[in-house]
């Protein structure tokens, strides 16, 4: 048994549950009581069945039935972007893949928060606001954006993949969403933030910067002044229809916070992923452990509540990397059938071991 934090009785065991992907699955918590606001993280390297959790979630909690607190709840993300894909069914069995919107989307008494250690790639963001709206559930009013968060842009997509390919065979084994590389923008000092689309005037001055840096770093990345000339526009229409969704999110979560909801965090990724403390270089480019959280959102340390481990019967992984107990062969691919163990963002096969 390893579990060694305090852990919460709430009873009998429930019967397994469906997961998001339609699998069963029992995962352990690890319930450390402290203050109000959750946090789920995946232990070791990926966010599929933490999402599955999260999703259960966007009811009520049960710490909210028990306390009888106020149902107004927020569902956050502190870092990452829409480099994991997620596949959800809500009750009426509707499939639903998210990327970058938190799960909790799914209920209508949820407020979603994007945080400031995010990478926004709007494309996206807009393309699964369609998707849901289409299938009946209401974003206006119920979706926030941080100001602070830094903007993805294609071009980080296509320097994603230069990058790989410059890696050869020693290639990290990325989504080529563009993630590291918007990452490596924000940390040089010459990124854009969702604030920028504010300052329109300023803009094409700040993405020009951007463009011929990737074109003076890259040999295969052709940079034009039409290129830029069409971003620009794209990026004017964005920024009119990303206006009502801005917000000062680190004075909404503390305000949140002082108010006493609910709020739950979403980590992206696993703690072996983590830049300082996972496999590294074979990591994502930000901190899904549980410090993440604080600069993520721009909150207290004190007041993280509950910090909830998820973990699998068995481990997987996508790309390169050690994975120690990785099962080869007949056995691992039986496992990664059965428990349909294809990222939905890529397609790419997991590699599945034992826990």
């Amino acid at each position: 048994m390893y579990l060694s934090a305090p852990t919460f009785d709430y009873g009998p065991s429930p019967a397994p549950q469906r997961c998001c992907n339609g699998r069963k699955s029992r995962s352990r918590m690890v319930v450390n009581l402290i203050g109000g606001v959750i946090n789920f993280r995946k232990r070791v390297h990926g966010s599929q069945s933490r999402r599955s959790l999260i999703s259960a979630s966007a009811s009520p909690p049960v710490v909210v039935e028990e306390t009888g607190d106020s149902l107004e709840r927020i569902r956050s993300l502190s870092q990452g972007g829409a480099n994991a894909g997620h596949t959800i069914y809500n009750s009426e069995g509707k499939k639903f893949s998210l990327h970058l919107i938190p799960s909790g989307i799914l209920n209508e008494e949820t407020l979603c928060v994007i945080g400031n250690g995010v990478v926004v790639h709007l494309p996206g963001f807009f393309r699964e606001i369609d998707g849901l709206e289409s299938n009946g559930i209401p974003c206006q009013d119920r979706i926030l954006v941080s100001d602070r968060a830094h903007l993805l842009f294609d071009f980080h997509q296509v320097v994603d993949g230069l990058r790989e390919a410059e890696l050869a065979n020693s290639l990290i084994g990325t989504t080529r969403r563009g993630i590291g590389p918007c990452y490596s923008s924000k940390m040089i000092r010459n990124g854009i933030r969702v604030s920028d689309l504010r300052h329109m005037d300023i803009f094409p001055d700040k993405l020009d910067l951007l463009l011929s840096d990737a074109a003076s770093r890259f040999k295969g990345f052709n940079y034009s002044r039409d290129m830029l000339k069409d971003e620009v526009e794209k990026y004017k229409k964005f920024a009119e229809r990303l206006e009502p969704f801005i917000a000062d999110t680190v004075h909404v979560m503390n305000e949140s916070i002082l108010q006493k909801k609910k709020i739950l965090v979403e980590g992206g990724q696993a703690t072996m992923l983590d830049i300082d403390f996972g496999t590294y270089p074979f990591v994502t480019p930000s901190s899904p452990s549980a410090g993440g959280i604080c600069t993520g959102l721009g909150i207290a340390p004190r007041c993280l509540g509950d910090l909830i481990g998820v973990v699998k019967a068995y481990t997987t992984r996508v790309g390169s990397g050690p994975s120690a107990t990785e099962i080869l062969g007949k056995g691992g691919n039986l496992l990664r059938v059965a428990g349909m163990e294809f990222g939905p963002t890529t397609g790419r096969p997991r590699r599945c071991g034992l826990a």
